[in-house]
Formats: C-alpha cells, structure tokens, sequence
C-alpha cells in the first residue's frame, strides 16, 4: 500500500509515523510544490492542511484522481471539501489533535457525498495502524479540534484581557481540571495557524459569537508566532 501525506506540521510528521509502522511506502510532505512532481500512484492520499481553506482547496486540486483520499476536516466540512474535487465519493473526513498517541482514536466523518466503500476502506486503514475509530457528524472541528481549539482561543482571550499570565492560565487548566496540557502550550504544539484555522471555520459555519477568534490570535499569526513550529508563541521553544 503506497500511502501520500500532505499538510501542516505536526500533523503530516505525527500521522507519516504512525503510518512507517505499519505500512512499508510512505511518502510526507509539508511542500505543497512537490505534489507538482508526483509520478507514483498512491493508494491512500491523507491531506492535513489546517491553517486556510483556500490553501487546502489548492493541494486538493494536485492530488492523484484514483486514490482515497481521507481529509483532515478541521477548517471545512467533508461535504464543502469533497464539492472540490472530480471524485467526491472518495473523500472522508477524519480528526486528531497532535499529540497523536500510537493507539488511539480517530473520528471520522462522511461528507453527504461520502460513499460507503470509502468510508469502509478508512475504517480498514486507521484500524491497520492500530487506530481505533469513532463516526461523527460533518461539519468543521469535528470534536476535539472543535473544543481545544475553542478553549485556546478563550485562552488567548484571557491573556488579551490580563486576567493572567499565559503561565499561570496554564498551571490553573492543567492543576485546577487536571487537562493532559495546559490550553496556550498545546496550541503553541498545534500551531496557532491551526487553532486560527479552526476558529474561522467554525465561525464561518455557525456564525456565531462564541466561535469568533480572539484579536491576540489573529495578531499572533500575524506575526508569525505560530507556537513550537516557529521558535514561539505563547511560549518560548528552549534551545
């Protein structure tokens, strides 16, 4: 099986791991201009492009027609990615927040077009790479993506408004409601990019307020303070 992985660091470096494991042909990419150059024929596409909509409708336009393709649905939902591409019966959704344990759980979600041949195959596949999979409904986020990166957001917020130090938000999340990270550090190894991402999919799905990203973020961003991918965000990435 030839699997093709492509999209926003960590997720492509975490995912292209799980899968060296079980699977002997593994090619990942974070370089959208290598998908120009592809010449092998891939059996399972797995595209993870996190930060934007319009960068994702991009590398979903130079991926290969014959393969299944299984899309991180954290900034669209299955449906509006599948109505991008000439074989929409062949994309499903899927969601995981790195860190990506060895076994673990992987929500997948059928687009409306989604066939059931497809989503069988990926049930298959994560199951080969001692994933164990849940269903749930389309729409951005899925479920952790949907709640973490709320949370950061709210997180980030807090900071705007000095109600603490990114520190002390930290201790008070992981000590006070024992959380496996603290907010503002898991979305610092996310990458705010992503947290972004989500945040204007969401908002841009619902609508609502509560979805809105917080003014830090989007500055953050900006200013290329990405998290650990960049040297920093809310935090310092030690030497």
């Amino acid at each position: 099986m030839k699997i093709l992985i492509v999209g926003t660091t960590p997720f492509t470096t975490e995912i292209a791991a799980l899968c060296a494991a079980h699977a002997p042909d593994v090619f990942s990419t974070s370089d959208i201009l290598a998908l120009d150059s592809l010449s092998t024929p891939y059996d399972i596409v797995i595209e993870a492009e996190n930060t934007n909509a319009e960068l994702k409708q991009e590398v979903l336009g130079k991926l290969p027609d014959e393969a299944l393709v299984l899309t991180c649905a954290l900034t669209n939902s299955v449906s509006e990615i599948a109505s991008w591409v000439a074989y929409p019966e062949r994309v499903l959704g899927f969601g995981v927040l790195p860190p990506i344990p060895a076994k673990g759980v992987i929500e997948l979600a059928r687009g409306l077009q989604t066939s059931d041949e497809a989503f069988y195959r990926a049930v298959d596949f994560w199951r080969d790479v001692g994933q164990k999979t849940v269903e749930v409904a389309d729409g951005p986020g899925l479920v952790r993506a949907r709640v973490v990166c709320c949370l950061v957001n709210e997180a980030a917020s807090a900071v705007m408004e000095g109600v603490a130090t990114p520190a002390d938000i930290d201790l008070a999340m992981k000590l006070g409601t024992n959380y496996p990270h603290g907010p503002l550090a898991w979305g610092d190894y996310i990458g705010l990019d992503t947290v972004l991402g989500v945040m204007n999919g969401l908002h841009a799905e619902w609508g609502e307020d509560r979805y809105r990203p917080s003014p830090l973020l989007r500055r953050m961003v900006l200013a290329g303070k990405l998290g650990r991918k960049s040297g920093g965000g809310f935090f310092e990435v030690e030497a």
